[in-house]
């Protein structure tokens, strides 16, 4: 069963509060990081398309959760490569994937993909993430806003 993840109010992807950001709310499922989302036209790059910069950061994101669901630990970007493979359109909904390849106590080696509605690949993405401390993870989880639903990520059970 898919379960949300937890949002922060800071975050200039989940933030709730950040007025810049895109407020968007990510959830899992057999390891599996997702995102349904809509871009706005604020989101565009050229008309009518949105920005590969806007891609590039939900894949990041997404990708980032990845290996912390797998490991209970916050992990950050040390490398990204997204590969555009068709623009997408504003306004339609984009449906974002994540999953760790490979999960190492140094290093995770994550996948990413932007596909539309009918299930076309628009953008492909590897990246590599490394893992942060238990005492900086326990402080972004701090910060984490968790609602009922939302999976407990870093609890044992979870």
């Amino acid at each position: 069963m898919e379960k949300p993840l937890p949002y922060s109010n800071w975050c200039y992807v989940c933030g709730k509060d950040n007025p810049l950001g895109f407020k968007v709310v990510f959830s899992t499922e057999n390891g599996r990081v997702r995102l349904r989302h809509i871009p706005e036209l604020n989101r565009q790059g050229y008309l009518g398309v949105v920005h590969g910069g806007v891609i590039s950061t939900l894949l990041d994101e997404a990708m980032g959760w990845a290996p912390t669901l797998a490991v209970k630990r916050m992990f950050v970007t040390a490398e990204l490569t997204v590969r555009y493979l068709k623009p997408f359109p504003v306004g339609k909904l984009m449906l974002i994937e994540a999953w760790p390849e490979k999960v190492s106590r140094r290093m995770a080696l994550v996948l990413g993909e932007v596909r539309d509605e009918a299930g076309e690949l628009h953008a492909s993405a590897k990246g590599k993430y490394l893992p942060m401390s238990e005492e900086e993870t326990r402080k972004v989880d701090e910060l984490l806003v968790y609602e009922p639903q939302t999976l407990r990520v870093f609890q044992e059970d979870a």
